[in-house]
């Protein structure tokens, strides 16, 4: 901090939340936006009219703010549960994610320092000890270190493990799931003549609300259906919410993905 900003106290937060009007743009209007990216992963499996169809009635739905943000994200969500399902194409598994965009209150985005390299330190074997003479040999090493964007809030993040020397690195996973939720992508093959099912059934649906309530700060794995961005443009999630406001999961959302009837079941 003091060699990018001089003073550390001159520092703004690494992080920075979300405007109303950045958010509206972030997850419906604006380029490569949450809604954007929905249209995209669908397109390869809609008729081009009945795409062409509901991105007209995504437009009247446009919201001015974030009050109507979340009503337009619920609307979107009921939209995707009347369109019909197969094993590459799980329009009921986004409505599940956009769901939990609904209803996720705090959203933020990582502000990011100037990246810099330290000054050069010259190293003497016998500093490491001696097992490292043989390797290194008798004469100095010179060595330094490059401090990424995002190094202090990997610091911050993993202040727990002091054996981690580049924590910026291990961001993108811990983000996973319990501060970024997955990309509406996650459950659509790129292609029609893709082999790779979504399989997204009651077991994953269980695993998901078991994660969501028993070990909410717990990354989700990647070893399933969900597919998550190595640097997300934003992140926000109804576990990181319940944090912040020292509260339980919403009931609302939880008792609707609980009880909302299965439309498709994977094979």
């Amino acid at each position: 901090m003091r060699c990018v900003f001089g003073d550390p106290k001159k520092a703004p937060p690494p992080l920075e939340k979300l405007s109303s009007e950045t958010l509206v743009s972030v997850l419906w209007k604006g380029d490569g936006s949450l809604v954007e990216e929905l249209l995209q992963s669908m397109a390869p499996h809609m008729e081009p009219n009945l795409l062409s169809d509901l991105k007209s009635k995504i437009r009247a739905h446009n919201p001015s703010g974030s009050r109507e943000l979340r009503k337009s994200l619920l609307w979107l969500r009921d939209e995707l549960r009347d369109l019909p399902c197969n094993s590459k194409c799980r329009h009921d598994a986004a409505a599940d994610v956009i769901h939990m965009y609904a209803f996720t209150k705090c959203f933020f985005k990582v502000r990011e320092y100037k990246s810099f390299t330290s000054p050069r330190l010259y190293i003497s074997p016998l500093d490491l000890g001696p097992k490292y003479v043989d390797k290194m040999g008798s004469d100095f090493q010179e060595y330094c270190k490059t401090y990424g964007k995002n190094y202090c809030l990997g610091q911050l993040i993993y202040w727990h493990s002091q054996t981690n020397a580049d924590p910026d690195c291990r961001l993108a996973r811990a983000r996973r799931g319990c501060l970024s939720l997955p990309d509406v992508s996650s459950f659509y093959g790129k292609s029609l003549n893709q082999v790779h099912e979504r399989v997204y059934d009651s077991r994953t649906l269980r695993f998901m609300l078991s994660r969501m309530e028993q070990q909410p700060q717990r990354p989700w794995p990647t070893d399933g259906v969900w597919v998550f961005k190595n640097s997300p443009r934003f992140f926000g999630s109804p576990m990181l919410d319940a944090v912040l406001n020292r509260s339980t999961l919403d009931k609302e959302m939880m008792q609707w993905l609980k009880c909302r009837p299965t439309l498709y079941q994977s094979m």
